[in-house]
């Protein structure tokens, strides 16, 4: 195949897709699209009450006899748009932008996590008589972006019975990932007492900590960054070191994925506003002398305000403040074989407070199903001993990296063969739909590869045209020695 045709097949495809609207919770329609695709060509399919799409493409002639292989993509995307950008998610279509080198959206994400790898399986199944394939079995899966609920809820008969799965959800050509780390969600909450604050406490002042770098906890987790939350307890207990503090707000964070890049705080002290401001600037150069590399843009910013109505009561201070302090939040633990691959980490994604009660949210992650569940108990045991309760979803698991994987061995031939250049295969730090396949059978052999996306999850998404055919090459000489085999 020529390599611009595969490239303008792929994209058409893709265009298909865009026009769709599918943020994560809203894919009905465009899982009833891609169920037409596949019935249109005689396929048997199964649509699941998830509207997860699974199905069937038999051998080539004299292939019946290779290999199951699935190929799996999930059709969800992120949906954000620059600010000020006329966009509604559910009912707007992505506007494209072709370049010389990139494929882009007018003011909002492109989607091409994961429409790439959805727009690459329409075309392939277009194309089969164009290459030897063994039995094949297609997955595309809702709600990736939020929760992997179209993942979790696959019926494990879906999975059973298969050799090899390819994911087409990573996010560099040249890399294959062959494992990832499980991850929980938690969440602590408790009730909250508040009394009037002591008019010995005249100084009344709104903080506000910004500047930081956040991201991803689970790829930029060792990037030395810093939690805001976490800085904020340091900054109350640095403001306690010289004088008398009470808390009556404090909020940062949003999600539980994504490391704090900002915090703030309501206080009364007894300290003057040019102490308080002080003590700030003293914390941000104590910061700036460790992380300043990381870390540059931080800043504390203070103003005086009215009394507030009311403060936490000196006993729930405590109970919030000491289980901040207690949960670990940044790198737990990495090989020793390899310090730069980080094998436990956990964050402290959010806090909240409201009249009643606080919550925090928490994601610990391991790349071993027994790391996630050592977190749970400790931070389970950090709570009571602050008097908060506690709830945690249902862990997402590990995907053990496999040095004997066939599958693995084949991609590395021939990614070498055809680019003449060698495979660079990792494990990550982030929790992927493979290892709720992997789950499911344990036996199945996976690798995830993918076209090269830039800055996905935002508006300044873009593809790299250039890593679109090669891509469909690499997968079309995997399904080729793969249907060379008997199963």
């Amino acid at each position: 195949m020529m390599s611009e045709a595969i490239l303008n097949g792929v994209l058409e495809e893709f265009a298909k897709l865009a026009a769709i609207p599918r943020p994560s919770k809203h894919e009905e329609q465009v899982s009833n699209y891609l169920k037409n695709f596949f019935e249109e060509r005689g396929f048997e399919v199964v649509q699941d009450k998830f509207k997860n799409v699974i199905a069937e493409v038999p051998a080539s002639s004299g292939k019946e006899n290779s290999p199951l292989t699935i190929l799996q993509a999930h059709m969800d995307m992120v949906c954000v748009a620059e600010e000020g950008y006329n966009f509604n998610p559910t009912k707007d279509p992505i506007k494209l932008i072709r370049g010389e080198k990139f494929l882009e959206a007018e003011g909002t994400s492109l989607g091409a996590d994961n429409g790439i790898g959805v727009a690459e399986i329409l075309y392939l199944v277009k194309n089969l008589q164009s290459f030897e394939h063994g039995r094949l079995r297609i997955i595309l899966t809702v709600d990736e972006e939020q929760g992997m609920g179209g993942a979790v809820g696959l019926d494990k008969k879906f999975v059973a019975g298969a050799d090899y799965l390819i994911n087409l959800d990573s996010e560099k050509f040249g890399e294959v990932v062959a494992g990832s780390a499980g991850c929980v969600q938690m969440t602590f909450w408790r009730e909250l007492h508040y009394v009037r604050p002591d008019t010995k406490l005249g100084t009344n002042m709104e903080i506000k900590i910004s500047g930081l770098r956040g991201g991803h906890s689970g790829g930029e987790i060792s990037s030395g960054r810093i939690n805001a939350i976490k800085l904020a307890v340091q900054l109350m207990r640095a403001i306690t070191r010289h004088g008398k503090i009470r808390l009556s707000s404090l909020s940062g964070g949003t999600v539980f994925n994504a490391i704090p890049d900002s915090a703030e705080m309501i206080i009364a002290t007894d300290l003057s506003a040019s102490a308080i401001q002080e003590i700030c600037a003293d914390v941000v150069r104590r910061v700036k002398n460790v992380f300043g590399k990381t870390e540059p843009d931080l800043k504390i910013d203070t103003k005086v305000i009215k009394r507030p109505d009311k403060v936490l009561h000196a006993k729930d201070y405590d109970f919030l403040t000491n289980i901040i302090s207690l949960i670990h939040s940044g790198i737990y633990l990495v090989s020793p074989e390899n310090p730069a691959q980080v094998l436990a980490s956990a964050n402290l994604g959010s806090v909240r407070m409201n009249d009643n009660f606080v919550e925090l949210k928490v994601m610990p992650r391991g790349n071993a199903d027994d790391l996630v569940f050592e977190f749970i108990e400790g931070f389970e045991q950090a709570a009571k001993l602050c008097s908060f309760e506690s709830k945690f979803s249902t862990p997402s698991p590990a995907w053990v990296f496999n040095p004997d994987s066939k599958l693995l061995k084949l991609a590395e031939e021939i990614f070498k063969e055809q680019n003449g250049c060698e495979l660079e295969v990792k494990t990550v730090h982030m929790s992927l739909e493979t290892g709720l396949f992997f789950k499911k059978n344990p036996a199945l052999e996976i690798i995830s590869i993918g076209t090269t996306n830039e800055n996905i999850h935002s508006p300044n998404e873009r593809l790299h045209l250039e890593t679109v055919a090669p891509h469909v090459k690499f997968i079309i000489g995997l399904l080729e020695r793969i249907s060379e085999t008997k199963s």
